[in-house]
């Protein structure tokens, strides 16, 4: 029996060999969207997933192009031809010829026009080819003749979009001067859309240092060449260039850049990107294998994808070079690494979420309505889910419901517009009473301060409370007068009670903005806020400004004594104490065309505030103006530096704790 047992050991294990292996349901990749709040991606469901694997013995597949009928063109270089296939992958016909006029030599672009006229980028034999639609050659582009034109202008074609006019633009090899523009005649028409060379602080100091022969030696600063170009179904061009802060460009007929050649995520490496029916851009990053989708304004929704040079999943790439989509957003990319085409199709959270971004945009938000409920099912942690349930809201009239909705997508506008229509409401409800009521405090208020006063001026008070109520009128002479306010304070020592008060207060004051300012001006999620690193940041500067300004204004002979800088000081905070209130209760009744109400109070508040801090240190120390301005500047340089060596010291001091910790981490391991 023993002995049987090898042998029926491996007997089973051959047959459990020859059964399948299971799918993991996972995919390969994780997807991302960007949090519109916190501008970061996060992780969410899949958008896409992996679908069909094309291979039609593709030897270096570097591009393709997706016709209305979604046949594929897909170039492969190393075979020097163009092998169309329909939407399952299935293989039509081949384009390039094995000799003569239609031979292709390493091409390494395709674009197909409406009428299904072929333009090859034949990169080999520095050309355009033109095929008609049954793959037949139709003619040639060469380098054109044309005074403007240099024999050192080389024409080796990478990349082209040909417009309904027949002009082309071609994206030439190593071409900084932006798309090489040929009309229909081949004749030369000029460069279109070039990049601009970014300047860069190094760039700067060369120019302010170095002499003119120097410079002469330096690289010069060109601009990155285009690697690749599109076109939607409005005419927009869109190039892509990596290395460069405005990555993706769309471009009208003009040239001008629509995205203001602003900064695009994920394009630091982008190799190639499409556009889809809809204006969702879609953008592939070489080094990454990242495709990220992008809304028609340029702004990131998306990302998915990884890379792996030893890949033999599907998903995963081995270094794309091409990206293209058809009629059903389905998601083509060349690989020429695995030698192969990869399609992803989108899920249903995709479908939904696009599909509502795409109608919220046009407009249409009663029509995204039911993608938003969708999406909200799925995942509702998207701001934009909210964003586009809130415009429905509005539409709707639904205008607290629509606050609620903004409010949790952090749409400031949004939230501003819903806010606008149920003041309106509310004042056309109760408008007389509200000034009924108003009217009825201020009498009450009139009688109780007139009787109340009239009974201080009868009564006895203890000294004590004589003193504080004249500390406390001294806020108001402060405020009013500085100068005639500061001078008391020099000749006399405040209570500590009154000083406490005045800080208890301001901190209480803070806490009431940090908690109280209305959402339109203080977009945040409050139960994320940290009350103490925000009252530190308060406190702090405060404190740093008593020491630093007692230190540097004694070093400069002045007269104040400690204490006197510190009441001073504490006095100097009444602007804070008064404009803090009605800036507080204004940031909850207007609305953003009527912000300037509330930042001009904020900003009157911090002028003030730096008027009593400037005349404080001048009557305190008995400065002259001249003075007074000089030694508050260095104050203020004071006040940076004890903060640079606080943090020097923090961080030094953590580092000997660290390893002093990590030390007898190991000791009590080893011993």
């Amino acid at each position: 029996m023993n002995k049987r047992l090898p042998i029926i050991t491996l007997l089973v294990s051959f047959l459990l060999a020859l059964l399948p292996t299971p799918v993991h349901a996972g995919l390969p990749y994780e997807s991302f969207y960007v949090d519109s709040n916190s501008n970061k991606w996060r992780e969410s469901q899949a958008v896409y997933v992996p679908d069909k694997v094309i291979r039609q013995s593709f030897t270096e597949p570097m591009d393709l192009y997706i016709d209305d009928r979604d046949h594929a063109y897909i170039v492969d270089r190393a075979a020097n031809r163009v092998v169309v296939t329909n939407r399952d992958g299935q293989k039509l016909r081949t384009v390039g010829d094995t000799e003569g006029q239609g031979a292709l030599n390493a091409p390494e672009g395709v674009f197909v026009t409406g009428d299904g006229t072929i333009y090859i980028a034949d990169s080999g034999n520095k050309r355009i080819a033109l095929f008609s639609e049954e793959g037949k050659f139709l003619r040639a582009y060469t380098k054109p003749d044309s005074p403007y034109l240099t024999k050192d202008d080389y024409f080796v074609p990478s990349k082209l979009v040909v417009d309904k006019r027949g002009v082309m633009y071609i994206v030439l090899s190593g071409e900084n001067r932006g798309l090489f523009r040929m009309d229909a005649e081949g004749r030369y028409t000029g460069y279109f859309g070039a990049n601009k060379a970014e300047q860069s602080y190094t760039n700067w100091v060369k120019r302010l240092v170095l002499n003119k022969e120097q410079l002469e030696k330096e690289v010069a600063n060109l601009p990155q060449p285009i690697v690749n170009a599109t076109m939607d179904a409005f005419g927009f061009l869109y190039t892509a260039t990596p290395r460069a802060q405005g990555g993706i460009k769309k471009l009208n007929a003009g040239g001008f850049d629509a995205f203001h050649n602003s900064y695009i995520r994920h394009s630091l490496k982008i190799i190639d990107l499409a556009v889809d029916r809809d204006g969702f851009l879609y953008g592939i990053d070489f080094d990454s294998g990242t495709v990220t989708i992008y809304d028609p304004y340029g702004s990131a929704l998306f990302a998915f994808g990884d890379i792996d040079a030893d890949t033999r999943q599907n998903g995963i790439f081995g270094y794309p070079t091409g990206i293209a989509l058809n009629s059903q957003h389905e998601i083509w990319v060349t690989d020429s690494k695995t030698k192969q085409i990869q399609t992803f199709v989108r899920t249903e959270f995709g479908q939904n979420m696009l599909t509502g971004t795409k109608l919220y945009m046009q407009g249409r938000y009663a029509e995204s309505k039911p993608y938003w409920e969708k999406v909200q099912m799925q995942n509702n942690m998207i701001n934009s889910i909210f964003q586009g349930i809130g415009k429905v809201d509005l539409a709707e009239g639904k205008y607290a419901q629509a606050m609620d909705h903004f409010k949790i997508a952090y749409d400031v506008d949004g939230y501003s517009r819903a806010f606008w229509d149920v003041r309106l409401q509310w004042l056309q409800r109760y408008l007389i009473t509200l000034l009924a009521a108003l009217v009825i405090v201020i009498l009450v208020m009139r009688y109780v301060l007139k009787r109340f006063f009239r009974y201080a001026a009868k009564r006895p008070w203890p000294p004590k409370l004589v003193r504080y109520a004249d500390e406390f009128k001294d806020l108001g002479s402060v405020l009013i007068h500085p100068y005639q306010g500061f001078y008391k304070l020099k000749e006399r020592k405040v209570s500590f009670v009154v000083i406490l008060c005045i800080l208890l207060l301001a901190v209480l004051v803070k806490i009431m903005r940090i908690y109280g300012t209305g959402f339109i001006f203080n977009p945040v999620d409050i139960s994320l806020i940290n009350v103490f690193s925000e009252l530190a940041f308060f406190v702090v500067p405060w404190v740093t400004w008593v020491i630093a300004n007692y230190l540097v204004c004694s070093v400069r002979s002045g007269e104040g004594r400690f204490h006197e800088v510190f009441q001073a000081s504490v006095y100097a905070l009444i602007p804070y104490l008064f404009f803090s209130i009605p800036i507080l209760i204004l940031s909850n009744v207007v609305v953003l065309e009527e912000e300037v109400l509330v930042t001009s109070l904020e900003q009157l508040m911090y002028i003030w505030l730096g008027v009593l801090f400037f005349v404080m240190t001048q009557v305190i120390h008995n400065f002259e103006f001249v003075e007074t301005f000089k030694n508050s500047l260095i104050t203020v340089v004071t006040v940076l530096i004890i903060w640079f060596f606080v943090f020097v010291a923090s961080g030094l001091t953590y580092n000997v704790y660290d390893f002093l910790y990590q030390l007898q981490r190991e000791v009590t391991q080893y011993v």
